[in-house]
């Protein structure tokens, strides 16, 4: 391999960023998932505090958990973790109908 080689393959390895870049995007998406759940964890006492029904709060925090392991299990061809994400998945629109339904 020449020079003009091995800097080529390098750009293709990084086009979307070098390990650091994709390292902290990593743990910006953990770190940023946990606020979620904590955020909503709070919003969902508050409303449970009123006697008011989290089911709104409890299908997001389902949805975006479904949407992460249902991704992961994919990418990473695992059969169980696919299957958890359909359950929180069904779960997340089992609970938007449940806050639908209390619109009306």
């Amino acid at each position: 391999m020449d020079k003009n080689e091995i800097l080529s393959k390098s750009r293709e390895e990084n086009v979307y960023g070098d390990e650091r870049e994709k390292d902290v995007r990593l743990k910006r998406d953990a770190f940023s998932q946990w606020g979620l759940i904590i955020l909503g964890i709070i919003i969902m006492v508050i409303k449970l505090m009123r006697t008011e029904s989290p089911a709104d709060i409890i299908s997001i925090l389902f949805c975006t958990s479904g949407l992460g392991f249902t991704y992961e299990g994919i990418k990473l061809r695992k059969k169980f973790i696919v299957a958890c994400g359909i359950v929180f998945l069904l779960a997340s629109i089992y609970f938007l109908y449940k806050f639908s339904v209390g619109l009306f």
